[in-house]
């Protein structure tokens, strides 16, 4: 290559990269500010459980209890809440009482699993009763939570069940404080105590409140009545309760009171537990199987 094409290719290449240098040195423009990010969408189950309803229960009792407001959002929550029953057999647990389910012996042998919901339509339990509202529900129908400081959906095992036994054994009859004298016979009587099996009152703290409007659906409606299974053996022999007891299942979706809350509470004094009930639009009752939750029979109340 001879000089002269050398000299003018070199300011030819010069030429050529200048625009390149160019955009290198170039500041960068600031970037057009933007909208800040959503924050990420959380998906949550809206069913509560046993445990999950027991909380908020609690927490609006411990509310009440200490003077304070902490509403939480619970209107509209689905509810699927398992309560459990007949875990020692038949006449262990005293539910005669409305509200709680029971299993009983009859006479020909049979089991049946019941419960009768309680009336709460006039109980201060009810904010609309209580205010003179009670025409909006034409029923308000009371099931209370056996164990509510339990989240157990199960019968408790037989160790815990009992645990009790031994606080209820016969102590020894005490010793005369008379000492025999020195050779004389002494005759040591023992007390024999038979204890009674006694019937257990569950705690009514804790519950739902089934109501219903009025001028609804009937359709399913049990008003004032009980809802009942029986159970039979086979071929003349009575059955065996279930070893892993029964269980109520009550389904729906919680609404609100005419306090616009779902959850109500009362209570009587400074030191007593706090009473709570939850709204609920019960859109399902069943009983079933305690250990194994197969189906027994159910209800659509609407």
């Amino acid at each position: 290559m001879s000089i002269t094409t050398t000299r003018l290719a070199a300011p030819l290449a010069l030429a050529a990269a200048l625009p390149l240098l160019t955009w290198c040195q170039r500041q960068p423009e600031p970037a057009a500010p933007t909208e800040p990010a959503p924050p990420p969408t959380v998906v949550l189950d809206s069913t509560l459980n046993r445990a999950a309803l027991l909380a908020a229960l609690t927490e609006a009792g411990t509310a009440l209890a200490d003077g304070e407001k902490r509403d939480a959002v619970l209107t509209g929550r689905t509810v699927s809440v398992r309560l459990p029953f007949g875990c020692g057999g038949e006449a262990k647990v005293d539910g005669a009482g409305a509200g709680t389910p029971r299993l009983a012996r009859n006479a020909d042998g049979s089991l049946t699993l019941t419960v009768t919901p309680e009336d709460l339509s006039g109980s201060a339990l009810v904010p609309a009763a209580r205010e003179g509202a009670g025409e909006k529900w034409e029923a308000v129908e009371g099931f209370w939570i056996a164990r509510p400081w339990s989240s157990l959906d199960g019968c408790p095992t037989a160790s815990r069940q009992t645990v009790g036994a031994a606080a209820s054994a016969p102590s020894p009859a005490p010793m005369a404080d008379k000492t025999p004298a020195e050779g004389e016979a002494v005759e040591i009587k023992t007390v024999e105590t038979v204890a009674s099996p006694s019937m257990v009152q569950p705690e009514r703290s804790a519950g739902l409140a089934a109501v219903f409007e009025t001028g609804g659906s009937r359709l399913g409606r049990r008003p004032g009545q009980a809802y009942v299974h029986v159970i039979r053996g086979e071929k003349g022999v009575a059955p065996t309760p279930a070893p892993g007891g029964y269980a109520l299942r009550l389904e729906g979706r919680l609404t609100a009171f005419s306090d616009g809350k779902a959850v109500h509470c009362v209570q009587q004094d400074a030191e007593s537990r706090p009473v709570c009930v939850a709204a609920l639009r019960l859109d399902r009752l069943a009983f079933e199987d305690g250990a194994t939750g197969a189906l027994l029979s159910e209800w659509r109340p609407r």
